[in-house]
């Protein structure tokens, strides 16, 4: 994600940037020089020190100092940076239209693109009732909108634009914490005036005055760049995704390296099993069989196999994906840890790609503090048949007094308060790629280096 590889990118010179996947925007950069010393003195913002600033700083040799954001890398080597238009337009015009220009023809090539890959998309799925009904919809957008592009009516609303220039161009570049990112991120959803130019404390000052908060998830972002191409592999990722939510979607949940399917049965058992972890590890999982009695056998786990980098979840999670026919998955998995109490929940979209390797292509992870009371969540625990199922398991053997209950309890309520929170941001990353088959590109990791 962009998000991960802004992460990795901060305290590091622009040499250490790492690759970062995605379509290649071009900007004519031979250019560069020409339209900055052309446009200079026209309506130029005058520089901020970047420690003051909310936004990021890239100062090109011989050309402009741009704020806004760095996503990073381009396949290609260059560096990739997202500027509002609106700033774009009034502190380098001549910069900015030939950003405009060249933005709406990478527009077209992108819909040319993505035409042939719907009506490939269509042919190997005739008859997928919902997911049918969406394709058709988008093949006739993707034309409306392809026409009007021909015909020059079309109209890009996207309020930021996307510049690359190569590597040795960058002078400079500073990338701000993940806070204050967060807090212009917030200030261009407003939007607020001259967020480019203002210190971060000073927009945080009047995003507290409107009691808006700041924006943590940085591929908000991406809902704000234009239509661009976008790789084989991440067509690939939003392929499945879509397919997902509107064809076949496959969960699955575990604790370290098991894993299992949770269909319409098993989702009965979530609440039992988020309690029967912290009990074995109470017991030292001598209640293995009784408990696994006590929760739907159709929720057993899937034995653990072999999976690149350690990962041995993966090997069975593929398989059973493989087996259910689709092409991505979501998988949670809990980890609950009695010493530091402490429970974190992880969750990932998993993605099969034209090699046969499945790999993760968006995760996050909540954690959560075991001392905090919640109460709503505890008494729902309590109340569940499935729980209750396995607290009167281990007060029948004798091992599980009162104290342990109350433990147990609360390690499944700040376990379920994670999952609510990791799931709000799955759905949120997964309702941006419904919109349409054209919207942000799908934020694809950067490869691993080798080693």
């Amino acid at each position: 994600m962009f998000g991960s590889i802004i992460r990795a990118m901060r305290g590091t010179k622009v040499s250490d940037l790492g690759p970062r996947r995605g379509p290649r925007v071009a900007l004519a950069c031979g250019c560069w020089l020409v339209l900055f010393m052309a446009g200079q003195g026209a309506g130029a913002d005058k520089p901020v020190p970047a420690a003051e600033l909310a936004v990021d700083v890239i100062s090109v040799k011989g050309g402009p100092r741009l704020l806004g954001a760095v996503l990073g890398r381009e396949e290609n080597g260059q560096l990739a940076v997202a500027v509002r238009r609106e700033w774009l337009a009034q502190t380098h015009p001549q910069l900015y239209d030939a950003s405009q220009r060249d933005t709406l023809v990478q527009c077209e090539a992108a819909l040319q693109t993505l035409r042939g890959r719907i009506a490939d998309w269509r042919k190997a799925r005739p008859a997928e009732g919902e997911l049918a009904a969406f394709l058709k919809q988008e093949a006739d957008r993707v034309e409306q909108d392809l026409q009007r592009l021909q015909a020059g009516r079309y109209q890009e609303p996207a309020p930021f634009l996307l510049l690359d220039f190569p590597q040795s161009r960058a002078e400079r570049v500073v990338v701000q914490t993940a806070a204050r990112r967060a807090v212009a991120l917030a200030a261009w959803q407003v939007p607020l005036e001259r967020v480019e130019t203002r210190t971060a404390a000073s927009l945080t000052q009047e995003l507290k005055q409107r009691q808006l908060a700041p924006v943590t998830d940085p591929d908000e972002l991406l809902l704000m760049l234009p239509v661009r191409p976008e790789s084989e592999s991440a067509w690939v990722a939003r392929r499945a995704l879509v397919e997902y939510q509107l064809r076949k979607p496959f969960d699955l949940q575990g604790t370290g390296d098991l894993v299992f399917p949770v269909g319409e049965q098993a989702a009965g058992a979530q609440a039992g099993r988020l309690i029967e972890g912290v009990v074995k590890n109470l017991t030292g999982g001598g209640l293995q069989g009784l408990l696994d009695q006590a929760l739907d056998p159709s929720a057993r786990p899937q034995a653990a196999g072999g999976g690149a980098g350690g990962e041995k979840w993966l090997a069975s999670a593929s398989q059973a994906a493989a087996a259910a026919d689709v092409s991505g998955f979501r998988v949670t998995r809990v980890d609950q840890n009695l010493e530091a109490q402490q429970v974190s929940v992880e969750t990932r979209f998993v993605v099969r790609f034209s090699d046969g390797a499945w790999r993760t292509v968006w995760s996050h992870t909540e954690k959560g503090d075991t001392t905090k009371v919640r109460g709503d969540l505890e008494q729902q625990i309590q109340q569940d048949p499935q729980v209750r199922q396995v607290l009167e398991i281990v007060k029948a053997v004798g091992l599980g007094g009162d104290e342990q209950v109350k433990l147990a309890l609360r390690f499944g309520a700040a376990t379920m308060d994670c999952q609510k929170q990791a799931d709000n941001r799955f759905f949120r990353f997964r309702d941006r790629y419904l919109q349409s088959l054209d919207g942000p590109v799908f934020p694809m990791a950067p490869p691993a280096k080798a080693k």
